[in-house]
């Protein structure tokens, strides 16, 4: 399976959406909040999505940072369970760090389940370190490990 990788637009919102019911049934996102972050492309924000090779999107993320020489925030990484183990939240963390990197972040910063092992390894593996436990972060009893990586 080929996998490309283009930045997210407005239109691909719909299947967004209906990828974050999938992937995150217990806190999803909504059209307005997807919309919200949208409109801050492209000047604290930036959503890149993964296609496969018949132009489906199978993954998409996203980084926030707010101002020059503030930390990055990654808001999304979402991958299909299909599409997965094929480098492509290793591609999307890439990418973030690079764009975070433009705009002077001196570090990212990202929460993710603390049950989500899998997610976990590769954060570790890219040099995230978890600096903190968030109770309850993605609803009750869904804790979530706060990661930081220096990007300077």
């Amino acid at each position: 399976m080929d996998i490309t990788y283009r930045e997210a637009m407005p239109l691909d919102l719909p299947v967004l959406v209906s990828m974050e019911r999938t992937l995150f049934a217990d806190a999803p996102w909504s059209m307005g909040q997807f919309k919200e972050e949208f409109a801050g492309i492209p000047k604290t924000r930036y959503f890149l999505v993964a296609l496969d090779s018949d132009k489906q999107i199978v993954g998409y993320a996203g980084v926030m940072v707010v101002a020059s020489g503030v930390d990055a925030d990654v808001l999304t990484v979402a991958v299909l369970p299909e599409a997965r183990r094929r480098g492509i939240a290793r591609h999307f963390m890439d990418s973030l760090e690079k764009w975070s990197l433009m705009r002077v972040a001196p570090s990212m910063m990202l929460e993710v389940g603390v049950t989500n092992s899998s997610a976990i390894a590769l954060y570790e593996s890219l040099g995230y370190l978890i600096i903190n436990t968030r109770k309850n972060y993605y609803g009750p009893g869904l804790d979530a490990h706060v990661m930081r990586k220096e990007l300077t």
